[in-house]
């Protein structure tokens, strides 16, 4: 399930935060990923020995995630993604985030950029924050096109590939960004290229040290997406490299659904002009401890639902999954599931519908109606709603529950 702490013998990639490229890996990640993919199948995770930052070091290029962003976007629905502040917890992010670059620059005549902007939902908080001049920058057409029809100017490139003609901006917004970039010094010498003289920016992402607090699924920051994982010290570091330094730093939490909260760092940052300070590396002493701790109790998890996963397909030849997403990507790279055939996969993302997923077809759950295959729902945080939900459809699959305590288990044949 992961491995014991290793010298890594030939990164990819440096480390973001300072440059260095002696590192300890503390964990392999793998995942069976669909065909066509266009990011690894599997990583080290890597401890820098310099300053403590934490990375994913898959084998690929910033390419590979800009490809993944265009062509895979889960963002441009504004129905089932995160970042359209069309559901209340979503709506209540964003409008936190607003404030907290309200609070934090010195003027509402700013002009403003949210790079990897979804379908809008943070250009409409800042601009009920009273900021007019405000912009989207996403490589999804079908998310620029969305924010267009809520009244944003909007652009389709990533921060490498940002149309010529954008203009420059006070201030350019990375929520939630920084923690799928592959090559973060191309990434901020492209940002200062999109910012105004003594312009800002402003940085959000997971909060690595407290992982571990809101752990609703093993290994779930693990994932192919979220390559670097930041904490406030890892902040601070990685934008003093580039030239750029703190306004404000702090941590928050988001509430993302009724039972479920998330933990964020963010910070404003500017960039005051002259040569950026390589050498100001502070070591993170509290990171690389609380990624152990993420680790050790995720991987109890994982081996406690191999066990008990084990013991329910027992003379058991094929399954469904309901739900084709990132764990269940984790899932299918357990023991339990090598040698058990999986006939289909039920996802409601239409970007997933079509594709194939462990040599199966993933598709939407009405055509399932008639299958006796036991399901395996790959969610623990809404495992007893999909249970109901499966039942009000008509289905009579046993459905296979993860973990002990779990109410959807139901052996219905």
């Amino acid at each position: 399930m992961h491995s014991a702490a290793t010298l890594s013998p030939q990164p990819h990639r440096a480390c973001g935060a300072c440059g260095a490229t002696g590192n300890t890996i503390c964990h392999h990640q793998r995942f069976i990923v669909p065909d066509g993919y266009p990011l690894p199948a599997e990583y080290n995770v890597a401890v820098c020995r310099r300053c403590g930052f934490v990375y994913a070091d898959p084998a690929a290029t910033q390419r590979d995630y800009d490809r993944f962003y265009c062509e895979w976007s889960k963002y441009d629905d504004s129905a089932t993604a995160t970042g359209s502040g069309l559901s209340p917890y979503d709506a209540a992010r964003l409008a936190i985030t607003a404030s907290d670059i309200a609070r934090a620059l010195p003027s509402r005549a700013a002009s403003i950029l949210d790079a990897g902007c979804a379908t809008g939902g943070l250009l409409t908080a800042l601009r009920d924050q009273g900021f007019m001049a405000v912009a989207g920058l996403d490589p999804s057409p079908r998310c620029a096109t969305a924010c267009r029809d809520r009244g944003f100017e909007a652009y389709v490139g990533s921060i490498a590939s940002a149309p010529a003609h954008m203009p420059k901006f006070d201030c350019v917004v990375f929520s939630h960004v920084l923690e799928h970039v592959y090559d973060i010094p191309a990434f901020f010498t492209a940002a200062r290229r999109l910012l105004a003289p003594g312009g800002y920016v402003y940085l959000e992402t997971p909060d690595a040290t407290r992982y571990d607090d809101y752990l609703y699924a093993p290994f779930q920051e693990f994932n192919t997406e979220h390559i670097n994982h930041f904490s406030a010290r890892a902040l601070e570091n990685t934008a003093r490299r580039f030239g750029f330094q703190p306004i404000l730093v702090e941590q928050k939490v988001l509430q993302t659904a009724e039972d479920t909260h998330y933990p964020a760092v963010f910070g404003l940052f500017r960039n005051p002009g002259g040569t950026a300070d390589e050498h100001s590396v502070v070591c993170d002493q509290e990171l690389p401890s609380r990624i152990a701790a993420y680790i050790r109790h995720s991987a109890e998890q994982m081996e406690s639902i191999n066990r008990r996963l084990a013991g329910q397909l027992a003379n058991t030849q094929r399954v469904i999954l309901w739900g084709a997403g990132q764990f269940a990507m984790k899932l299918l790279a357990l023991p339990c599931l090598a040698q058990t055939q999986v006939r289909a996969l039920v996802d409601n993302n239409p970007i997933l519908r079509g594709k194939t997923l462990a040599g199966a077809p993933v598709i939407g759950a009405q055509e399932i109606a008639g299958t006796r295959e036991p399901i395996i729902i790959a969610t623990l945080l809404h495992a007893d709603e999909i249970s109901v939900q499966i039942r009000r459809l008509g289905l009579s699959n046993p459905v296979l529950s993860l973990l002990q305590n779990s109410n959807s288990e139901d052996r219905r044949s």
